[in-house]
């Protein structure tokens, strides 16, 4: 029986090109899944609102063909317009996926247009979050109708958590034969306990976005009346200059890193005691699993997103997003390190057990089968 055929075409978010990856340090670490899948899949194509200098990025992920805004339109144009743009590409694909949330509508309109199946990846609420962060009005309403509009006419949703699916069911209520659980995956041999690095005492480590969500402010506070403690932050964001100030303020030494590259992040969390992440939400956050990967011991709210990761006391500690007892449990762990090596081993083996590279890669191609089977009738 020959090998069938399989042109996946990907759709990027709306306004995140290749090059705000590579920016943000996370390129390699996105596209490594559809490495794996490269040569399983026969054609592998991917749709950004960047312009040309996206194509430098090619040798990321070799034999792709990178489909770029080469008409400079805006972000928001480009996503009504990219399925006309590209006909000519997309009508010649076997289904399309998309990134997120944000920007699907893209893929669904293709879909519409070419008669193709299309898979929609939602790694967080695009709505709730936007919610989350105090966004009101028409712009937050809108967000919502695209929202459904495209977890409606999806032909199977990608969802990261069962608690994300919970609440899609509660709100868009859709089959579950078309509904999926892939949590992020990671590169099991990069995100390890690396030999030789010792940890330096008292160092708490947090990576990701710097924004009012992530409760930073917090971590900062609880952190300034412990002795000998200090925050090393890898990430960008809106709120770095006012942690600065809140830092000095505290006179907590804190070492704002700014975005590092991907495979430089496991020596600092080497470095470190503790990883904490203390957001008010998450959808299924990447680094708090790189760091478990590293064997590290976290703490984590006991939010939504985070808790579906952590087993409290066993891969990890969920504490409250509050300045007292995030210091109570960091006191705690820093001050017990036989726990801290438990809990750092066993988050190790949970994360390779559950989002390894070669784990997630075959999740995917399961879907994709899955998605192709539904549509066509047959896997061709």
């Amino acid at each position: 029986m020959s090998k069938p055929f399989i042109h996946l075409v990907l759709f990027l978010s709306r306004a995140t090109p290749l090059g705000r990856w590579e920016q943000m340090g996370i390129l390699n670490r996105e596209l490594a899944v559809y490495r794996n899948l490269f040569g399983w899949i026969n054609k592998f194509s991917i749709v950004t609102c960047g312009g040309r200098a996206e194509l430098s990025y090619q040798e990321h992920i070799p034999g792709a063909q990178i489909l770029y805004n080469r008409w400079n339109l805006s972000p928001n144009a480009y996503s009504i317009l990219a399925p006309w743009l590209h006909a000519s590409h997309l009508r010649q694909a076997t289904l399309y996926k998309t990134n997120q949330l944000d920007g699907a509508w893209s893929a669904i309109l293709s879909g519409k247009i070419f008669h193709k199946p299309v898979i929609v990846r939602a790694g967080y609420l695009w709505a709730e979050t936007n919610r989350l962060v105090g966004n009101r009005g028409i712009k937050t309403s809108l967000i919502d109708r695209l929202q459904a509009f495209s977890i409606s006419q999806a032909d199977a949703l990608v969802l990261t958590t069962e608690a994300i699916q919970k609440y899609i069911n509660q709100i868009h209520p859709i089959t579950s034969k078309k509904t999926f659980i892939i949590p992020n995956a990671v590169d099991i041999d990069t995100f390890k306990l690396i030999e030789g690095v010792k940890q330096v005492p008292g160092q708490i480590c947090f990576v990701g976005r710097l924004v009012a969500l992530k409760n930073i402010d917090v971590l900062i506070e609880a952190l300034s009346s412990i002795p000998g403690t200090q925050l090393v932050v890898i990430g960008e964001g809106e709120e770095q200059q006012k942690l600065i100030k809140l830092a000095h303020l505290k006179q907590l030494d804190v070492h704002f890193l700014g975005q590092i590259p991907n495979d430089r992040i496991p020596i600092v969390i080497n470095h470190s005691q503790l990883f904490v992440l203390p957001s008010s939400s998450e959808g299924n956050p990447k680094a708090l699993i790189e760091a478990m990967a590293c064997g590290a011991a976290v703490i984590g709210a006991d939010v939504p997103g985070i808790r579906e990761i952590i087993k409290h006391g066993k891969t990890g500690w969920l504490s409250s997003p509050d300045i007292e007892t995030l210091r109570n449990d960091i006191k705690f762990l820093l001050s017990n390190p036989a726990l801290c090596s438990e809990l750092g081993n066993n988050a190790r083996q949970f994360i390779i057990e559950n989002f390894s590279l070669e784990h997630i890669t075959q999740l995917e191609k399961f879907v994709i089968k899955q998605t192709i089977q539904g549509f066509y009738g047959k896997f061709p």
